[in-house]
């Protein structure tokens, strides 16, 4: 079979993968780690080829032009709430009798069997990237756990997310994702890779779908191979897009030190967590060549850090953030605005305590009711959202509902402000300045400061209450 690997065209800048989906608000764009994830698995049995219209700035006309020409037998694509509508016109364009098309994504998490109704060009809902299943569903299986086909909607067979457990995966084929487009602030070369260790989430916070996802984890010599793998084809850096790096502890010092003894010389950034960085960890990761983390802070707010499960305090944030200085590790710092309990003061105590954690950037989002959360059922329920609600962007390129204090339109200064008062400070500039290491990253730091502030020059795109 002819496979297309296909992330879809947009207007924007859209990031699509991992079931959180969002503008890209700074013009980066990592590799699609659905799409990579599937792309070894299938290439083992069938000729796959892969189409990212959105790295390489294809338009809607010239991507379904390039599509037609290369004549699929099934394309497998990616699509976004925060694109919802555009990516759902673009793949009806596409049906055509003879050829399935299968999507993967946030917006088919919840309801999937009602959402596939209203899609008629739609064959099938990917549940999980990484199942062995989609072999199955391209020699013609409908009955199966993790995909969802219009031949078979109903979930008779109870699929039930596996929890702390192992996966492999054959070698994803990194060598088709090729755009020079591809980029991500946080490495140090443009010749990076994004790679997945582990899958999912074991926390439970209630604004996020990753625990909703269930949690895998792969072998270290699994990971090891594809390691070695994107050494062969000259990768100096690493995206590691895991969602919590290091839950797996033992596991995560094993594939520190092996990382160390290959002597990969990959330097790399990950996310991880505040309660789980300990001294003795970042010393192992930063050994094998990790010089940025990632870190979920949320909000200053003791009482929302606790409504929304986030399992840790204030005292762990100050702690995390003090250890990774000391150890000279970079730090991005991401902050939550506008959840239902928001309000000014709140707000502002998010933005003071952004400035005093000391981070070396920060990412200020803009709370969204993710399909299948708690944090969407609570906003339904208290009429700050329509159940029909289907676009949103945490980015903030629109705001998608207010808090029980605060409007939309308030919401949207607030997040401005917090970007101007922690980017434009003189001491900040400074020392971002001394600290660039390559000219990738004066380039990428330089475009990066202007699509964060082209929004707020430019007044927005929000709606009114």
């Amino acid at each position: 079979m002819r496979i297309l690997l296909l992330s879809p065209p947009g207007a924007q800048i859209y990031i699509r993968d991992y079931y959180c989906s969002k503008f890209s608000k700074s013009n980066y764009l990592f590799h699609p780690v659905d799409l990579l994830m599937l792309s070894g698995r299938l290439a083992e049995h069938h000729e796959v080829h892969v189409l990212d219209a959105m790295a390489d700035r294809i338009d809607f006309a010239a991507a379904k032009d390039a599509i037609e020409t290369l004549a699929p037998d099934i394309i497998i694509a990616m699509i976004g709430a925060v694109s919802a509508e555009e990516d759902c016109a673009f793949l009806a364009s596409l049906y055509a009798a003879q050829r399935r098309i299968a999507v993967t994504g946030d917006i088919v998490l919840e309801d999937t069997e009602t959402w596939l109704k209203q899609h008629p060009a739609i064959d099938a809902a990917l549940l999980d990237f990484t199942s062995e299943d989609i072999v199955r569903y391209v020699e013609g299986d409908t009955d199966l756990p993790s995909i969802i086909t219009r031949r078979n909607r109903q979930r008779s067979n109870g699929f039930c997310r596996p929890r702390n457990r192992e996966y492999s995966i054959p070698v994803p084929r990194h060598d088709q994702f090729v755009s020079r487009n591809y980029c991500f602030p946080f490495v140090h070369h443009w010749n990076f890779a994004t790679v997945l260790t582990d899958y999912g989430c074991p926390y439970t916070c209630t604004f996020c779908n990753m625990s909703k996802i269930g949690y895998q984890f792969r072998p270290v010599d699994n990971v090891m191979e594809e390691f070695r793998f994107l050494k062969k084809l000259g990768k100096r850096e690493l995206f590691v897009i895991d969602q919590s790096f290091g839950v797996c502890r033992e596991r995560t010092f094993e594939l520190c030190a092996r990382m160390q003894e290959e002597n990969f010389q990959f330097g790399w950034a990950c996310f991880s967590r505040v309660d789980l960085l300990t001294d003795e960890l970042i010393a192992a990761m930063q050994s094998a060549g990790c010089h940025t983390i990632m870190l979920g802070v949320e909000t200053a707010s003791p009482e929302l850090l606790e409504i929304y499960r986030k399992g840790y305090t204030k005292e762990q944030i100050r702690k995390a953030f003090q250890l990774c200085k000391t150890r000279k590790i970079r730090t991005v710092a991401t902050f939550i605005l506008g959840l239902p309990e928001e309000t000014e003061e709140s707000a502002n105590e998010t933005i003071q305590f952004a400035l005093e954690l000391g981070c070396d950037f920060a990412s200020f989002n803009i709370a969204v009711p993710r399909m299948g959360t708690p944090l969407r059922q609570k906003a339904i329920r208290e009429c700050l959202i329509t159940p029909e609600l289907v676009t949103m962007d945490q980015a903030g390129s629109h705001i998608a509902m207010p808090t029980r204090h605060l409007s939309k339109q308030q919401v949207k200064k607030i997040r401005d402000r917090a970007m101007i008062s922690f980017y434009l400070r003189p001491s900040y500039l400074w020392q971002r300045a001394a600290s660039i290491r390559t000219w990738y990253e004066l380039g990428e730091h330089l475009s990066e400061g202007w699509y964060l502030f082209k929004g707020i020059w430019q007044g927005g795109n929000h709606e009114e209450e």
